[in-house]
C-alpha cells in the first residue's frame, strides 16, 4: 500500500512539471556512420533527426517495397563514446560483451515488432534483394543506469518514501544511428539518429538491471518503426513519453 501511495505521489509530482520533454536526452554528435544529410521534418517525429530522399517522401512504403530486412546491428562505433573510454580495461571488456548481447536484442526487437504488427503489414525478408527495404542500425552509445546509486531520489530532487526513483542524474542512455536502403540497388534512401535516456520512473530494485532502461527504449523504437513502415504517409509517429509512472 505504501508503495502504491508513493507512485500516486509521484504522478502528482510529474503532473506539476511543465513538460516531459525536460527529461529527453540531448542529441548525440554524429559518428560518421551515415553520409552527411541535412535534417528535415518528417513524419518520424519519434526520432531526433531524420532525412528521406525526395522520391520517397509522402508515399506509402508499400509503393516501393514488399518486405523489410533488419540487418545485424553495427557496434564498431561504441568504443568512440567518451564514457566507455573513461573505464578501466576489465570494465571495457565487460561492456564489449554487453554490447554484443544488446546488439542482438535490438535486432530481435525490431524483427518482432514488425512481424507482430497488427493487421496487414510488411513481412520480414531473409536478406537484401529487389523489393526489400533494408534497415541498417548502428548502436553508438550504451551507458548503463546508475539506479542503485540514486535510490530514493526523483528527477526533481524529491525523496519519495517507500519507492526508489531513477533520477535524471542517475539515468543511463542509449543512442542509435541508422539508414534505409533499396535492397535492389543498394541506394541509401533515408537516414536517422536518436538518443534517449532511461525513463524517469519508480523502480522495483528487486528486478531492475543496469540496462533495463535501455531495453525499454529499444522496445519503444521497435514499436515506433513498425508503425512508421506500416501506416499511411499522412500519419505522424510521435515519440514515447520519457516518464513512466509504473514500475512494471
Amino acid at each position: 500500500m505504501k508503495y502504491h501511495s508513493s507512485v500516486a505521489a509521484a504522478a502528482l509530482l510529474f503532473s506539476l512539471l511543465p513538460s516531459c520533454q525536460v527529461f529527453d536526452a540531448a542529441p548525440k554528435a554524429s559518428t560518421g556512420y551515415n553520409p552527411s544529410t541535412a535534417p528535415m521534418k518528417t513524419r518520424a517525429e519519434f526520432l531526433q533527426e531524420s532525412w528521406v530522399a525526395s522520391e520517397y517522401r509522402g508515399k506509402p512504403v508499400r509503393d516501393h517495397f514488399s518486405s523489410v530486412y533488419i540487418a545485424p546491428v553495427n557496434t564498431r562505433y561504441m568504443s568512440q563514446q567518451t564514457w566507455w573510454q573513461q573505464q578501466g580495461g576489465n570494465t571495457q571488456s565487460s561492456l564489449q560483451k554487453d554490447t554484443q548481447v544488446f546488439a542482438g536484442k535490438i535486432r530481435r526487437e525490431f524483427q518482432g515488432a514488425i512481424s507482430n504488427y497488427p493487421g496487414k503489414h510488411l513481412p520480414l525478408a531473409s536478406g537484401p534483394g529487389p523489393g526489400v527495404l533494408v534497415v541498417e542500425i548502428a548502436l553508438v552509445e550504451l551507458v548503463p543506469s546508475k539506479a542503485y546509486w540514486n535510490a530514493g531520489a526523483t528527477a526533481a530532487g524529491f525523496v519519495i518514501p517507500g519507492a526508489g526513483f531513477l533520477s535524471a542524474a542517475g539515468r543511463g542512455s542509449i543512442a542509435i544511428e541508422g539508414r534505409a536502403r533499396d535492397g535492389g540497388s543498394g541506394k541509401i534512401i533515408a537516414t536517422f539518429k536518436d538518443r534517449r535516456a532511461d525513463k524517469v520512473a519508480p523502480i522495483n530494485f528487486d528486478s531492475y538491471t543496469w540496462y533495463e532502461g535501455a531495453e525499454g527504449n529499444v522496445s519503444d523504437w521497435a514499436s515506433e518503426f513498425a508503425q512508421l513502415i506500416n501506416t499511411p504517409p499522412h500519419q505522424v509517429i510521435k515519440r514515447a513519453s520519457s516518464v513512466k509512472l509504473q514500475p512494471w
